[in-house]
C-alpha cells in the first residue's frame, strides 16, 4: 500500500468512511493525476462532498452523547440526534406526511431498504419499522446499530459504497433520497443502473431542488428530464 494512501486512510477526514470507497476513489483519482499529491486532495474533498457536508465529525460525537441520554429516559434526545445529519433534518418536518404518502401507493412495507441512508433508519425504528440502511459513513453506520441494538429496534445499517459491488436483501420497499444524482456525478450511469438492479417491489426517489447553500438553479426542470430520458 502507498504510504500517502495509507495516511489518508487514517486521516480525520477518512477513517470514518467505508474504506472500499476510499480505495475505489484513491484508484479513480491517481489515474487521472500528475501525482499522489493531487490525487490525495481530491480525495478528500471528493470524501467531504459524501461525507462531511452532512456530518462532521464533532456532530458524530454529539450524537453518541445523545444516545445515553435517550436510553436514560429523554425521549427528545432521538429528534436531536436526527437533526444533527444534514440529510435526515431535511426530512425529519414532514417525515409523517411524506411517509403516509408512500404507504398509500405501496402499502406498509414488511422491510424497507433505505440506500445513502444517514441517521434516518433510527426514525424507521421508533416508528416500528423493520430495514437495512446503507451509507458510506462508518461512524453513522455503527451508530445506528449500537442505537437500535439498545432500543431492540429491527433496523440494522451496513457502511458500504454504493458504486461498489454490494449483495442488497430483497425488500418491499427501497428509498433512494436524493442519491442518484449523487453517484451520476462521480461515474457516469450509475444511479440507472443502482435503480434497475436494487431488489425491492417499490423504489421511492427524490432529487434535490435546491443546493446545501439553498440557491435554486433550475434543478426541478434538469432532474424531471433526466428520469423522462433514463427510465
Amino acid at each position: 500500500m502507498s504510504d500517502r494512501l495509507e495516511t489518508l486512510l487514517a486521516s480525520k477526514n477518512c477513517r470514518e468512511v467505508c474504506e472500499a470507497a476510499v480505495r475505489r476513489l484513491w484508484t479513480e483519482e491517481l489515474a487521472k493525476r500528475r501525482s499522489e499529491k493531487e490525487a490525495d486532495k481530491a480525495v478528500r474533498a471528493a470524501v467531504h462532498q459524501m461525507t462531511g457536508a452532512f456530518l462532521t465529525p464533532e456532530q458524530l460525537k454529539t450524537a453518541r452523547g445523545l444516545l445515553r441520554e435517550y436510553l436514560s429516559g429523554r425521549e427528545e434526545a432521538l429528534d436531536e440526534a436526527l437533526r444533527l445529519h444534514a440529510s435526515t433534518r431535511e426530512r425529519l418536518s414532514c417525515a409523517q406526511a411524506f411517509y403516509a404518502a408512500i404507504f398509500e401507493v405501496t402499502g406498509r412495507p414488511e422491510r424497507i431498504l433505505d440506500l445513502a441512508c444517514g441517521f434516518n433508519p433510527l426514525y424507521l425504528g421508533a416508528k416500528g419499522y423493520s430495514g437495512t440502511g446503507y451509507d458510506v459513513h462508518r461512524g453513522a453506520s455503527d451508530l445506528i446499530n449500537e442505537w437500535s441494538d439498545a432500543c431492540s429496534w429491527r433496523v440494522r445499517a451496513v457502511c458500504a459504497d454504493l458504486l461498489g459491488e454490494n449483495a442488497f436483501e430483497r425488500a418491499d420497499l427501497a428509498l433512494m433520497m436524493k442519491l442518484l444524482p449523487v453517484l451520476e456525478q462521480q461515474k457516469k450511469g450509475a444511479g440507472v443502473r443502482l435503480l434497475a438492479e436494487v431488489p425491492a417491489a417499490w423504489r421511492a426517489v427524490t432529487f434535490p431542488l435546491r443546493t446545501l447553500g439553498g440557491r435554486s438553479v433550475g434543478m426541478e426542470k434538469h432532474y424531471s428530464d433526466w428520469m423522462e430520458a433514463n427510465v
